[in-house]
């Protein structure tokens, strides 16, 4: 009668530091493991499971998971390893494990150690015991490492090799990489923008870097890196963005996660509007009023509106409470004309932004004219310095560029094509999308200004 073999499955487990420090690798480990199976006639290799990078204090690792799932299946008789710390490295975490071992008949073997062994109940109490040992040296290992990172940080060193957009490793230390100008550049534009989804495109179509909107929020926008600090040290790496614009994108991303997840009513404005005395964000409200009927009947209606909360600190006077029905319906009512100034100054201020480049083109044609003339003798030092002094003031003094993004064609096709009914089929969550991908602020005046209605700013 044939003699039945042992399925007996390989489990090997790595983790960095270990890996590293003491050369137990994923090859070594499957040499060592092959070599035993193969130097015995009653086993045959069932599978090789390996976790790469995961501590041995962990339960949740993906192939350990699937090598206990095909024991529950019944696919394997023996489980070998190198080492007991390869196994676990928590107690618990064995013992449960154990448990299922045992309830499966399927035994396990250490090849280094071949004292651990599990058939009996004295083995599987030595076994208990070296798992304290182990978890307690893992533990105190965790803590090792910790000092190590420690000490790494405040000498500017990395710790690890995942590096943030717009830097590269350089002598173990971060520096700026070629990508770093377009880094720089998205950041200015979400803080401007205020929208993940808008600043997601612009990277993408002008920059050709493609992420998801969670990189962008947590490893770009909340990564304090970009500052220069990290952990502790304020000059950890070279600064990419000042303390005032990582404020103000910290501010933007909280008041987004505010808008989305701690308002039962889905308010359309929030965000967007500003007092128009003290220039703080108005928040969002509710009016209460109470009807009267004839019959003696009382109606109780709850309207969404918008206050200044720095009026109930006594730090503004603008005790307005503006109904959110109200603000939409100027809107609607004034948009198309908002917008028909606004992109009339728009084309006004591309002609004057036009205006000057040639101007300062002209004038920097004429210091290099001026320049060549000095050169070649045909003017003396005091006639140069002088001209050349004229001419800087005179370039000085044209006016910066004005900063408009854009004429709003799209916007404008649309509300030439029965927008109002579109709007009217639109949620409050669309809504506020829609308002927010348009328009910067809506400033809201005081009472005793009111029937100046409001000022639109748009992106």
């Amino acid at each position: 009668m044939e003699e039945k073999l042992l399925r007996v499955a390989v489990y090997i487990r790595v983790s960095s530091d270990e890996q590293a420090e003491k050369g137990d690798s994923i090859r070594d480990q499957r040499e060592r493991c092959t070599r035993y199976i193969d130097d015995r006639k009653d086993m045959i290799l069932q599978d090789i499971y390996i976790d790469d990078g995961i501590s041995g204090q962990k339960l949740e690792r993906e192939d350990f998971s699937r090598l206990i799932q095909n024991v529950k299946d019944g696919k394997i008789d023996r489980i070998i390893f190198t080492k007991l710390d390869r196994w676990f490295r928590s107690l618990r975490n064995y013992l449960n494990t154990q448990a299922v071992l045992e309830k499966a008949d399927v035994g396990w073997t250490a090849i280094d150690q071949p004292y651990f062994d599990t058939s009996t109940p004295y083995g599987r109490a030595f076994v208990a015991q070296s798992m304290t040992w182990a978890e307690l040296e893992a533990q105190n290992g965790g803590l090792r490492v910790k000092d190590v990172f420690k000490t790494k940080i405040a000498h500017g060193e990395v710790v690890t090799g995942k590096v943030p957009k717009g830097y590269k490793i350089e002598n173990k230390r971060l520096v700026f990489s070629e990508e770093a100008p377009c880094v720089y550049d998205s950041i200015l534009y979400f803080n401007k923008t205020q929208s993940l989804g808008k600043t997601l495109k612009y990277m993408q179509n002008t920059y050709g870097i493609v992420t998801t909107l969670n990189n962008l929020r947590d490893s770009i926008l909340k990564n304090e890196k970009y500052t220069g600090r990290y952990r502790g040290n304020d000059h950890y790496c070279p600064r990419l963005i000042s303390d005032e614009i990582w404020e103000q994108n910290q501010k933007i991303l909280e008041n987004n996660s505010n808008i989305r997840t701690s308002q039962k009513y889905p308010y359309i404005f929030s965000g967007l509007l500003v007092c128009g005395e003290c220039e703080h964000k108005m928040s969002a409200c509710h009016i209460n009023v109470k009807s009267l009927r004839a019959n003696g009947t009382v109606y109780r209606y709850r309207y969404p509106a918008y206050e200044c909360k720095q009026y109930r600190m006594h730090n503004c006077t603008n005790g307005r409470q503006v109904r959110e029905a109200k603000i939409e319906e100027y809107l609607l009512e004034h948009i198309q004309d908002e917008l028909n100034a606004y992109s009339a100054e728009y084309a006004a201020q591309k002609r004057r932004n036009h205006d000057r480049k040639n101007q300062r083109a002209n004038i920097k044609k004429k210091l290099d004219r001026l320049k060549e003339l000095y050169l070649n003798e045909l003017i003396d030092l005091d006639e140069y310095k002088k001209d050349r002094f004229a001419l800087e003031q005179e370039l000085v003094s044209i006016p910066e560029d004005s900063d408009k993004s854009s004429d709003l064609a799209d916007f404008r096709k649309m509300l030439s094509n029965g927008f109002t009914a579109a709007y009217a089929s639109m949620t409050n969550e669309e809504k506020r999308v829609f308002w927010r991908a348009i328009l910067k602020e809506i400033r809201v005046p005081g009472k005793a200004q009111a029937h100046l209605g409001y000022k639109i700013t748009f992106l």
